[in-house]
């Protein structure tokens, strides 16, 4: 499998290529459909070619249709906006001329001056400590997890007297430890843009499986509708991220799911907000056309 470092590395996509437009590499995987995730951060990456001096603060992404895992895509960007501090681009990305993404990115000055707070990091079990209670990654019970075998994943489980549970379910992890364990991220010229890039990618993981905490063992069609992060702080990947997620509402077939991801040392570097297709599976019903895939959790 592709690691991310080679899934957000885009291209100019030709000399004659009018305006930035920019080649998507096809990515190998054993799931038909493009993961989530993926499009996030290779539509954010080709966004952060376009601009100088600033790093990305904020995303808005919608899964406008399915993408195909086996082919490549191209993303075209537009410059919005070009100011002292901040900077706006737009992206497309699309497959053949299928349009399957588009995103909204925020650029800032990285040595602006104001204010400062942030949410608590929650006290919770380690990264150790989880694998040891039967959070490992399970591999086992969830074949998806084999497309990010670059990421070590550390899965808390809701109620730790029952991992086992928990587990088998594919469902019921309200806290994930994460990070990336390719050397280029370990690098100390790695760059900003690279692991936020790359934590894009990884905040789509999990996600929205939030969301149906309180409806264990229920059979549903679940999907990533949209996507929004707010970079915070300075982020390396390679370090264990904490990512603290919940969900205050699913309602009418969609499910919102937010989460906090912190360092180890409690910094909030980042939040997450994504909606999700979570509809209800009934006897006949057939699959629609969306980014979507049969889940009993």
């Amino acid at each position: 499998m592709a690691k991310v470092c080679e899934v957000i590395d885009l291209a100019p996509l030709n000399e004659k290529a009018q305006g930035d437009v920019f080649s998507v590499p096809m990515v190998p995987s054993q799931i038909a459909r493009t993961f989530g995730g993926q499009v996030v951060a290779q539509a954010l990456a080709a966004a952060q070619h376009t601009v100088e001096g600033k790093l990305v603060h904020s995303l808005h992404g919608y899964f406008v249709g399915p993408g195909d895992a086996a082919a490549p895509a191209r993303a075209e960007v537009e410059r919005v906006r070009d100011g002292r501090s901040f900077a706006t681009r737009q992206v497309r990305l699309f497959q053949d001329d299928r349009l399957i993404f588009m995103l909204n990115a925020g650029f800032h000055i990285a040595d602006d001056f104001g204010p400062e707070h942030q949410d608590a990091m929650p006290e919770v079990m380690g990264p150790e400590e989880a694998a040891a209670a039967g959070g490992g990654a399970p591999y086992s019970t969830r074949i998806i997890l084999r497309e990010w075998e670059d990421w070590d994943i550390r899965l808390v489980p809701q109620e730790s007297r029952h991992p086992e549970l928990a587990e088998a379910t594919g469902a019921g992890f309200r806290y994930v430890w994460f990070r990336n364990t390719a050397p280029e991220f370990a690098a100390s010229e790695s760059s900003q843009d690279a692991h936020r890039a790359a934590l894009a990618y990884m905040s789509d993981m999990t996600l929205i499986r939030a969301s149906l905490l309180p409806h264990q063992g229920e059979q549903v069609q679940l999907a990533s509708l949209d996507h929004s992060i707010w970079f915070l702080r300075p982020v390396r990947v390679n370090e264990w991220l904490l990512y603290v997620q919940e969900s205050p509402s699913a309602q009418n077939a969609t499910g919102l799911a937010t989460g906090k991801i912190f360092n180890q040392g409690g910094d909030l570097v980042a939040v997450v907000v994504q909606e999700g297709l979570t509809r209800t599976v009934r006897e006949g019903m057939q699959i629609g056309s969306h980014n979507g895939n049969w889940q009993n959790v």
